[in-house]
């Protein structure tokens, strides 16, 4: 046997569980999609997530079986130690449970996304959104060159009688008015593309960077590249709302959690139908070679 095949053979065993697309990605992108569905449609995507995740378990178990772990002896594998280590610190315990590599991987790499995002949001210049109609396409037009907000949480309110307040407090409340809504929106919208993006991408970091995984990379690229594009709307927008027809175009999904939510809820039902098809790629008998 090649020793491409065992490479093969051997990282579909290790990423045998998370590889079951329809059991895992397919019914979270159903989820995400009745989030950002009416209520009757998103009634439906939950109950059709619900049965896939149930049909999807007993389907993987009898068509390709399951990978199963070697039994750890916990009594044999624990270290003795004392409550007060007087000798220094207490040894690593074998048996203790740490956080899965993958949730590692998120985690780290969210945080590093959430930093950046938070430092593009406070440089200008900023910008508001106007609908038109209820269903109308959004435009965008800038604030002024003076604009400042204060903190979202924090609001205006009024000092009580006969209470000094901390000079700080003073000066948070007399910062110019918040952001309003719509903007609010939108970041949220940007906000999500962040979460997703951040899971694809560490997903594709987890499963060694292989090409046969780049359909997580290029998923990661596609909606970081909506939180970017959202984030920095405010420098190609103009006083009479304009932007180039491509970005006009894509102003929706930048702008509306709702159609964002749409969009992540399909990257990640794709990804979980690719990663379905992943597996019976592996996992399908090999033919036979022809001896002459």
């Amino acid at each position: 046997m090649e020793s491409r095949e065992l490479e093969r053979i051997r990282f579909t065993t290790q990423h045998f569980n998370d590889l079951q697309g329809l059991r895992y990605g397919v019914p979270l992108g159903l989820i995400t999609l009745g989030l950002g569905s009416p209520t009757l449609l998103r009634a439906g995507s939950f109950l059709g997530a619900l049965l896939l995740i149930l049909g999807a378990r007993r389907y993987y178990k009898n068509t390709f079986g399951a990978v199963e772990r070697p039994q750890i002896d916990l009594d044999a594998d624990l270290y003795p130690f004392s409550v007060f280590s007087p000798a220094g610190p207490i040894p690593r315990l074998e048996g203790t449970q740490q956080v899965p590599p993958m949730m590692r991987r998120f985690l780290v790499t969210l945080a590093l996304a959430v930093v950046l995002f938070s430092v593009a949001q406070a440089m200008p210049p900023r910008f508001k959104v106007e609908r038109e109609g209820a269903l109308g396409h959004p435009r965008i037009s800038s604030l002024p060159s003076g604009f400042r907000e204060r903190p979202w949480i924090v609001g205006r309110q009024p000092q009580p009688a006969g209470i000094l307040q901390p000079p700080w407090v003073a000066w948070v409340y007399s910062l110019a008015p918040a952001r309003p809504p719509s903007m609010l929106r939108a970041v949220f919208a940007q906000a999500t593309y962040l979460l997703f993006g951040s899971f694809f991408l560490s997903v594709w970091l987890w499963r060694e960077r292989r090409g046969s995984q780049s359909y997580q990379l290029v998923l990661a690229i596609l909606l970081l590249g909506f939180a970017v594009l959202g984030t920095y709307l405010g420098f190609l927008a103009r006083t009479d709302g304009l932007l180039p027809p491509l970005i006009d175009r894509l102003l929706p999904a930048l702008v509306y959690p709702d159609v964002a939510l749409l969009v992540c809820g399909s990257a990640m039902v794709l990804a979980g139908l690719l990663d379905h098809l992943h597996l019976i790629q592996a996992l399908r008998p090999a033919v036979p070679r022809m001896e002459n």
